[in-house]
């Protein structure tokens, strides 16, 4: 047998992306054709979106007390800014030049200073950090209206997701229950505190509502409204008593609510289920006070080995990672494995993803040198090579490919269980024109009605993750779908640097909501000026006037519908990568924007707030938006003030759209508080199924990436925070090109990162084989009915023996089994068999000698 390493050979297709939000989604909104269809909607009640303003612009209608702590804060601290929640009257986020937390390049604190907090611990943990905030909050609480006793740390919001950040993040309780979506969060960067605010918080003096109805007559009252419930229904959640937010109108305000007093409480009972036969997953709300029933939405968010998936339309032969062997383990990250001899085959049912396709079962056999060549071939849907089973479609090959790498690159920079789980993608579902993900797998559809099959579109692969990943980041999903959306496209950028999200999901261009795409057959475009109108999309000129209302709650943070309303935030990423950072479009700008994405996940709520009266307006000072949780991650001296690296480009971009915060000090400024390393500069030496990366020409630690599509690609990070000037990859496969670049940075901090090295590639390859020479003196001897044991002479420089077998004199041959040393015990054997052995001497799993003398 050949106990080498082997790469399993897997092809392939992908075609295109997909887009879905919220617990659920969809790359496209969903049509109405099941039986509940026609009885989707959201309450307007549950529709509390913030509106802000700066503190000084509403000093005479915001309570005293507020007032006062924030005069009391800015003479204490210096020169701070903050905008309030103009609903409830308090603090939606304050942001400043830094107030010391723990020892940082940006203060003079010393562990020493901490020991309050520590205690015999000689680090800051996340304990240390929530003591040090709540010795905080008095001095800001009258600002927040809350009381510090009502906050419960969120364990998955808060963390240490860089060395020179930290987040402390608390829900909100009342009356024993957690506010849904209320929230006040601290972010401190290089050790000072530079921003803090709430999310959701109910007006003074609310009062939590009592549950009159138990779940039973919830249930009830909900069943009156669908028609029933039959034995086939299936429930996900089956009555969960919630506390949320809800909107309180008051007419006689231009608002349309009192100033202050704008959002409440409800008690509402939750319901999700799904129905025989139908994809939809049900989210109901119903209030636990009246019976009313509030919401009925689809949250359903719709949008080695080797073989081939697609790339950007084009079938491709590459490593499959993670693949799982029968044999026992997985392929690593190349696709690579130990080849036992024998038989060996992979389903497709990996480390990290598992495939299920409606075709038909997967079942690859590897070949005689232990390869697993999943394959490609012409043709859409059900088609396959001739091999590996029915289910060995484009649409398998494709998916297992980029949802694995997908994980592989966000687990580079985020750590969540949901990373390292596996994750099942349904692929060929006998459905067309749209693709989902609903709270726990990705689904696909078939090609028919004018659109491709989801599932060979990388970019769609790529969306529907994008809806898992923002579900598990540890903030929990988008709390609107237009954020969630932008959420999914934003993702697939990062992976395939593509505008157009999803390239041939249909035969035209996309139509974009009456702003028609000039060059994109997918379902979208999030680059402005590949659009007919070539203007940037603003909630005035686009989501006001073009962007219809949902009939489904599908909505986005103007109210209007999802998937419309997120171009708006996705193309102020795209412009800020492609149009605004310098470089535009280059390794150094998307560098910048994947560090910022993926590092603020956990903190980041809905992209930008929104004024949907009048002529509708927006910016980005709500405590989540993409504009302040960037902006924090991207600082490197823990003062807001100054500006940061990036806020100029930043600024750029997001006021083009509107989603800026336009009042925070140094919002247009770019601010270096570090002095960034050189640039590295990179030599590549390939091995076998390896690659050795030198480093010279910077400084600091080091992060190395790595792809095998290209350099204008998403790169997976191969190495993090290497101490060293040399990188032994052995995650790579001989005969593929890889690509590299690599970036330095202090060590803590990576906000002061370089500029990446100039992209190189290589191909490993095995070395040249100088094979030993054959064994000679082969015995085979029966020890029993079932077994043979073998000996033999050794062989100069052999470090390992091949052993094959046949039931022919002569052979065909296939190998049993590897030896180190020069016998070999072969057991398992039928009575009455003659059986026909060689042994070949080897160096390597691959370089080996000719056939000894047989024996039998």
């Amino acid at each position: 047998m050949i106990s080498g390493s082997r790469a399993l050979p897997i092809t392939l297709g992908l075609i295109g992306l997909l887009t879905l939000s919220g617990i659920a989604g969809a790359i496209v909104p969903a049509e109405n054709g099941s039986s509940l269809g026609s009885l989707a909607f959201v309450n307007e009640r549950l529709q509390a979106f913030t509106e802000t303003e700066s503190i000084d612009d509403v000093r005479s209608i915001t309570g005293a007390a507020v007032v006062n702590t924030w005069d009391s804060f800015r003479a204490a601290h210096g020169e701070w800014n903050a905008v309030i929640d103009k609903r409830t009257g308090a603090l939606e986020i304050a942001e400043g030049q830094g107030v010391p937390f723990i020892p940082g390049r940006g203060n003079q604190l010393r562990m020493a200073d901490l020991s309050a907090h520590l205690g015999d611990k000689r680090a800051v943990d996340l304990a240390t950090m929530e003591s040090i905030t709540r010795g905080f909050l008095p001095q800001v609480a009258g600002l927040l209206g809350v009381d510090p006793k009502q906050l419960q740390l969120n364990q998955g919001r808060s963390g240490h997701p860089a060395p020179h950040l930290w987040f402390v993040d608390f829900d909100v309780v009342r009356g024993g229950m957690v506010v849904e979506g209320a929230r006040v969060v601290f972010r401190v960067n290089n050790g000072n505190l530079i921003q803090f605010g709430s999310e959701n918080l109910p007006s003074p003096g609310t009062k939590v509502p009592a549950a009159k109805l138990d779940r039973k007559a919830a249930l009830s009252s909900l069943a009156a409204f669908i028609g029933g419930f039959s034995a086939a229904d299936s429930f996900v959640d089956g009555g969960s008593l919630r506390l949320v937010p809800v909107r309180v109108d008051n007419a006689k305000y231009a608002e349309g609510y009192a100033p202050g007093q704008g959002r409440g409480l409800a008690a509402i009972w939750q319901f999700v289920f799904r129905r025989a036969g139908e994809s939809e997953t049900w989210q109901a709300r119903v209030d636990a006070g009246t019976g009313e029933v509030l919401a009925l939405r689809d949250i359903n968010e719709y949008a080695g080995v080797t073989g081939g998936a697609k790339f950007l339309g084009t079938a491709v032969v590459v490593p499959m990672p993670f693949a799982n062997v029968s044999s026992g383990g997985f392929t690593n990250s190349a696709g690579v494995y130990s080849y036992p001899g024998g038989t060996v085959t992979s389903t497709l049912a990996g480390q990290y993803v598992r495939i299920t396709d409606n075709c038909g079962a997967i079942s690859q056999a590897a070949n005689a040198s232990g390869d697993i060549l999943f394959g490609t071939s012409t043709g859409t849907d059900c088609t396959t090579p001739g091999s590996g089973g029915a289910g060995n479609t484009h649409s398998a090959r494709t998916q297992f490919y980029h949802l694995n790498r997908a994980k592989e690159q966000a687990r580079g920079w985020i750590t969540r269980t949901w990373l390292t789980s596996q994750l099942t993608a349904n692929v060929n579902i006998n459905l067309t024109c749209n693709a989902f993900w609903n709270g726990s797998t990705v689904n696909f559809y078939r090609s028919g009605g004018g659109c491709g099959n989801t599932g060979e579109i990388e970019a769609v692969s790529l969306h529907e993750y994008g809806h898992g990943l923002d579900t598990n980041d540890g903030n929990g999903s988008s709390p609107e779908n237009g954020t969630g959306e932008t959420y999914g496209d934003w993702t697939a950028a990062l992976g395939t640097h593509s505008s157009c999200i999803g390239a041939g999901f249909r035969t035209t261009n996309c139509a974009s909501y009456g702003d028609a795409c000039t060059s994109c057959t997918g379902v979208r475009d999030i680059d402005w000026a590949k659009h007919a109108s070539g203007v940037a999309h603003t909630v005035a000129n686009f989501t006001q006037a073009k962007c219809p209302t949902s009939a489904t709650g599908y909505i986005g943070p103007c109210g209007r519908e999802g998937h419309c309303e997120s171009y708006i935030s996705s193309e102020a990423l795209w412009d800020f990568v492609n149009r605004d950072l310098p470089s535009p479009g280059s390794g150094t700008a998307w560098s910048i924007g994947e560090r910022l994405w993926y590092l603020s996940r956990s903190t980041a709520t809905s992209a930008f707030a929104c004024t949907a009266t009048g002529t509708w307006t927006s910016n980005g000072c709500n405590t989540g938006s993409l504009w302040k949780t960037m902006r924090a991650v991207d600082d490197d001296d823990g003062n807001l003030t100054n500006g940061t690296p990036s806020s100029a480009a930043l600024y750029a971009a997001f006021n083009r759209h509107g989603i800026a915060c336009t009042t925070d000090a140094g919002a247009s400024t770019s601010f270096r508080g570090c002095t960034q390393p050189a640039t590295p500069s990179i030599t590549l030496t390939p091995g076998s199924n390896s690659v050795s990366v030198a480093i010279s020409g910077s400084t600091g630690v080091y992060d190395v990436y790595r792809n095998e599509i290209g350099c204008n690609s998403g790169f997976i990070k191969a190495a993090n925070d290497n101490a060293t000037t040399t990188f032994n990859d052995s995650n790579v496969a001989n005969g593929f090109t890889y690509y590299y670049q690599v970036t330095a940075h202090p060590s803590g901090n990576e906000s002061c990162a370089s500029a990446p090295s100039t992209c190189l590639s290589v191909t490993p390859a095995a070395a040249p084989c100088t094979p030993p020479a054959a064994p000679t003196g082969l015995t085979a001897t029966a020890i029993s009915t079932s077994q043979n044991n073998l000996s033999w002479t050794a062989s100069a420089g052999a470090s390992e023996y091949h052993v094959l077998r046949a039931t022919t004199s002569g052979g065909p041959y296939t190998q049993v089994g590897v030896a180190t040393g020069t016998t070999f015990s072969d057991t398992g054997l039928t009575c009455n068999t003659a059986y026909y052995y060689v042994v070949r001497a080897a160096n390597s799993a691959t370089c080996e000698s000719g056939n000894s003398a047989q024996a039998t």
